[in-house]
């Protein structure tokens, strides 16, 4: 269970906070299972943070730090993680339902069974996650950097990656995607290869997104401005 001392001084302030992590840099935060729900934590501290199971649903971690925390199993439905560093951060199983991650750093993230549904990824950094098994239906990756991804049994229906970078390994699939669709007999066998190779789910006309689902990036600025 989590230290409730501990849950009580990030409750209270973000400021408090953070002065204690800088003054005891030696303790590692115990917030499993901890309701953070609907807090704003903004710009926090929480590096190395044993988050699991916890839930922070509609909470606010915008320009927060965890790097290499371990948020397995935890509920961020609905949180917003707007330019959140996250880099080689836990993830696993972790409920990430309609949340927004768009421009956070995920590098070398395990996301693996991750459920990343409905949610925002614009311009993220997931370069070298470990996305297994995880599932991003609906979910718009608009110029997010997959190199290195590890997709295998991920599940993509619907998922917008337009202006997305992978590696060349990858076939450039998902970049050329639209280009392919023009020889329909020929690339529906190549996509069939690409999804058995790599034990990905998605489907052809209902993954090509339309003009009308790709996200407005200057409306994802400006709604940020504003916080």
């Amino acid at each position: 269970m989590a230290n409730q001392q501990q849950v009580n001084l990030l409750m209270k302030s973000v400021e408090n906070w953070d002065q204690w992590r800088m003054e005891n840099p030696e303790i590692i935060p115990d917030l499993r299972k901890a309701n953070l729900s609907r807090l704003n934590l903004g710009g926090a501290n929480l590096d190395y943070v044993n988050l699991e199971q916890a839930i922070l649903v509609n909470t606010n971690l915008s320009y927060a730090s965890l790097k290499k925390a371990n948020l397995s199993y935890a509920n961020l439905a609905s949180a917003v993680c707007f330019k959140t560093i996250l880099s080689e951060a836990n993830l696993m199983n972790t409920i990430l339902i309609n949340s927004d991650l768009s421009k956070a750093n995920l590098e070398s993230a395990n996301l693996s069974q991750s459920y990343i549904i409905d949610s925002y990824l614009v311009n993220t950094n997931l370069v070298n996650a470990n996305l297994k098994r995880c599932n991003l239906k609906g979910s718009y990756l608009t110029g997010a950097n997959l190199t290195g991804v590890n997709l295998q049994e991920a599940d993509l229906t619907e998922a917008d990656f337009t202006a997305s970078k992978f590696n060349k390994n990858q076939y450039n699939f998902i970049n050329e995607i639209d280009s392919l669709e023009e020889n329909s007999i020929e690339n529906e066998n190549l996509i069939k290869i690409f999804q058995k190779e790599n034990c990905l789910n998605f489907g052809l006309l209902s993954y090509l997104p339309s003009s009308e689902t790709i996200w407005e990036r200057n409306q994802l600025e400006t709604i940020y401005q504003t916080l």
